[in-house]
């Protein structure tokens, strides 16, 4: 949305603002097009290391529900054999 938003002001406040009736050629919108590359290379990048970050957060939360889950399996295993040692 950012870069749909830079777009619009590029095309308003750069090249196309030009007060001349004519369209402005692409060699004079360079500047603005290669800065816009960046930017969009820089939120794709931005993007990306967030979802890995998520991901690993993810699989940690899920390793640590796994771990919860094994040692309440062993405390109820134990409970059960004092409960049945209990009745002989």
């Amino acid at each position: 949305m950012r870069l749909l938003a830079l777009a619009f002001w590029v095309l308003l406040a750069g090249c196309a603002a030009d007060p001349r009736p004519r369209q402005a050629s692409a060699q004079e919108c360079r500047p603005e097009i290669e800065r816009l590359n960046a930017q969009h290379a820089a939120e794709v990048a931005e993007l990306q290391r967030a979802a890995r970050a998520a991901t690993r957060r993810e699989d940690a939360l899920r390793r640590q529900v796994e771990a919860l889950k094994s040692i309440e399996r062993g405390i109820l295993e134990r409970e059960e054999r004092v409960r049945i040692e209990s009745r002989q």
